[in-house]
Order: structure tokens, then C-alpha cells, then sequence
């Protein structure tokens, strides 16, 4: 009960990646939070709150279904039970579909389950998902895969099974019985650990009388580190604050700004073109703009930077321009098929803008002729 309330080291990051081990096969902590976290997932967007109760319920709930498959699984491969490509089929868009399919996939206007839209939805997953969607989809597959094993296995249990007419009379007499029950259950993660103190001597004994359980079959290292930031200190800061307010006066007067900015070793790269006022996002930029020619505004903070910012020049330009074009196209970018050599292609163009030049309707012609509609 411990493991699964969370508190032994088992789900308390120890050095163990084991939780336990079902007929020889391992069960990883790793592998086994993701389910819980999946599961926690699922059930909060289904309006479940996650108190400590729920996650414990959710925990055993999980590790549960571990054990059920690593034991049936030897099973189902010992009773050669399989679910086939024809079979799955059915299950996913037979008669009797998944309901959450069924739900997903029922034509509101008949009220009949679309097995097409099914069909088609997972066929586009598996070409154009992407690997969280397919990885979705797999996990899914195997695991109404794993129901269906598990459905034909109990299907054979029953039909094997041979209750004599005793043991029914018992049951029957048993179910007949009536009992009142009251039980109280006080689970461990509700006790603070510093209301329990545990002496030395308590815990020697404990180990004296269960070695085998701190048996170290592998060699372990413990690793002690010391970590040293990185970060600049306040000092560090004003330093080179100081830095670059020095070279203000240096860069307001250079005659080539660029230049300038590649001698001192910036951070930040030159560019020289013109720049939106919408299109730049740094702290000030008003003040940026509201420069002179010439002007130099900072330093100022931008992130982890200082920055000196230098108004070189001042245009007002289009913000935006209406265009239209003519395609005749080559290839299919998907398929890679050829589709029109290029030097027919360059004929076709050069035609179609010399029609253009001598007065043709551009609509026209990019109705009649243009590949892209």
C-alpha cells in the first residue's frame, strides 16, 4: 500500500527504475508514470477531480492492468489466440463498432454509424498524423487488440469450467445469506511521517529480519556534484552596462555604422534594410522611432542584452500591395511526377505574357490557363 500511495522510494525518485516484476518481465517506472499520467489525463478531461484518493485509485487501477497483461499475455501466446487484419477490421468498422468509434462517427442526419468516415479517418492518420497522433492511434489499436484477446480467452474459460450441483446449491444458499458490515481503512499517506518516530534499533531489526530484500544483486555509485551558476552578478551587469554606454558617443559619430558593429564584437547582427514599425518587437521601440536621424537611443535591456540602437534612416513605404499571378505548373510537389517538361512549360508562359503586353484580359487568361485555381 505504501508504493502506491506514493511516499516509498519506489514512486519517490530512488535509485531503483524497477517497480516489480510479473512471470520474469520487468515493469519500468517510467513506462508505468506515463499510463498513471495518461490515465489522470483521460479522467480529468472526463470532470474527475484528482484528490489523493482518485490518484490512488487511478495507481492501482493501472498497475492492476500491468499485471493482468504481462500474466495473459503468456497465456494468449501458449493458446495461440490472435486477433487478425480481417478481424480487427470488423471490430473497427463492422456492426458492432467501439462505441467511442461509434459515437465519433454516427451520421446525426440517420442516426447510422459511417464506417467509411472511419475508415478514411484512419487511413489519412497513418499518411499525414503526426507522431504523437500515430502514437495515439497504435496505443489505441493494441489496446482493443488486447480486449479482444482477452474476451476470447474468457469466452474459453467459461466454456470449460464445470460448476457440480452441490457447489451450486451453495452458492445459491450463500447469496441467499444477508450481513451487515462496518470496516474503517486509514491510509498511510493521511499519517504524517513526523507523527511516527522509528528508533535505530527498530530499523536494524527490520533489516536483520528481511536481508533478502536488501540483497544489491547490481553495483550502484553514489555521485556527489557541486553546481556553480552561471548567471552575471550585479556587478557583472553594471560592468557592462558601463561597457556600452562608453561607446555611445562612438557610434552616434561612425561613419559606417555596420562596420562599427562588426569591430565591437556584437551579439546582435547588422541589418541593413528598412524595418516596419508593426514587424519589430524590442522594449522602446517607440522611443526608437521617435529619434532623429542620426539619433542613439540606450543602453537599454532587451532580454539578456544591452543594446544601443542607432536611427540610420527614415522611409515611408507601402505596408502592403495586391498581386496576382499565372502558374504553369511542372511537377506534383507530393508525387514528384512530372507533369510538364520545362521548356514547354517556358513557352507556354512567355506567350501568355506576350498576350498580356498586347492588351489580353490577365483574368482571362489565368481562368483559362493558370494551375493554380
Amino acid at each position: 500500500m505504501d508504493a502506491f500511495t506514493g511516499r516509498s522510494r519506489l514512486f519517490g525518485g530512488g535509485n531503483s527504475t524497477t517497480l516489480g516484476s510479473v512471470n520474469g518481465e520487468n515493469i519500468e517506472y517510467a513506462d508505468f508514470a506515463s499510463r498513471v499520467k495518461a490515465q489522470e489525463d483521460q479522467a480529468q478531461s472526463q470532470g474527475y477531480q484528482m484528490t489523493d484518493a482518485t490518484r490512488q485509485q487511478v495507481i492501482e487501477s493501472v498497475w492492476n492492468q500491468e499485471v493482468d497483461q504481462a500474466i495473459l499475455k503468456d497465456e494468449f501466446q501458449e493458446l495461440g489466440l490472435t486477433v487478425g487484419k480481417k478481424e480487427m477490421n470488423d471490430l473497427l468498422f463492422g456492426a458492432n463498432p467501439p462505441q467511442d468509434l461509434k459515437q465519433g462517427f454516427t451520421d446525426p442526419q440517420t442516426g447510422q454509424y459511417n464506417a467509411l468516415s472511419a475508415q478514411q479517418y484512419f487511413a489519412n492518420l497513418k499518411k499525414t498524423g503526426t507522431p504523437e497522433q500515430k502514437a495515439q492511434m497504435n496505443n489505441y489499436l493494441q489496446s482493443l487488440e488486447y480486449q479482444q484477446q482477452v474476451a476470447k480467452y474468457a469466452a474459453l474459460l467459461s466454456n470449460s469450467i464445470y460448476y457440480p450441483k452441490w457447489f451450486l446449491e451453495k452458492q445459491n444458499s450463500d447469496n441467499s445469506l444477508m450481513a451487515k458490515v462496518a470496516y474503517v481503512t486509514v491510509p498511510y499517506s493521511t499519517i504524517s511521517d513526523s507523527a511516527v518516530k522509528v528508533s535505530d534499533d527498530e530499523i536494524k531489526t527490520y533489516i536483520n529480519n528481511h536481508k533478502d530484500q536488501f540483497d544489491q544483486k547490481e553495483p550502484t555509485r553514489s555521485i556527489t556534484y557541486i553546481s556553480f551558476s552561471a548567471a552575471p552578478t550585479a556587478p557583472d551587469s553594471a560592468a557592462v552596462f558601463q561597457q556600452v554606454q562608453g561607446l555611445k558617443t562612438q557610434f552616434a559619430a561612425a561613419p559606417d555604422a555596420g562596420a562599427f558593429v562588426m569591430q565591437q564584437g556584437s551579439s546582435i547582427d547588422f541589418a541593413d534594410q528598412y524595418f516596419g514599425k508593426a514587424t519589430i518587437q524590442v522594449p522602446n521601440k517607440d522611443s526608437i522611432f521617435a529619434l532623429p536621424v542620426g539619433g542613439v537611443y540606450g543602453p537599454y535591456l532587451d532580454q539578456n542584452n544591452y543594446v544601443l540602437a542607432r536611427k540610420l534612416d527614415e522611409k515611408v513605404m507601402p505596408d502592403s500591395a495586391k498581386v496576382r499571378h499565372i502558374l504553369i505548373q511542372t511537377n506534383n510537389p507530393q508525387t514528384k511526377q512530372t507533369l510538364l517538361p520545362d521548356s514547354i512549360a517556358k513557352k507556354r508562359i512567355d506567350s501568355i505574357e506576350q498576350a498580356i503586353n498586347n492588351g489580353a484580359s490577365f483574368d482571362s487568361l489565368a481562368q483559362r490557363f493558370s494551375d493554380d485555381k
